[in-house]
């Protein structure tokens, strides 16, 4: 399993946590935009890399 399926797994719970969570809401939207900024990084990285 790559670092890619291991945020999308992640970003998945994350989301259950959001709609259940909300108490946490704050945390899990401050979760959620750091797996989406390093999902963004490797999809960046791996354009760099074909070019």
């Amino acid at each position: 399993m790559n670092r890619t399926e291991i945020l999308r797994l992640e970003r998945e719970k994350v989301l259950v946590n959001l709609t259940e969570d909300n108490a946490n809401r704050a945390k899990w939207l401050t979760v959620l935009m750091d797996i989406d900024d390093e999902m963004e990084e490797i999809a960046e990285n791996k354009l760099k890399a074909v070019y």
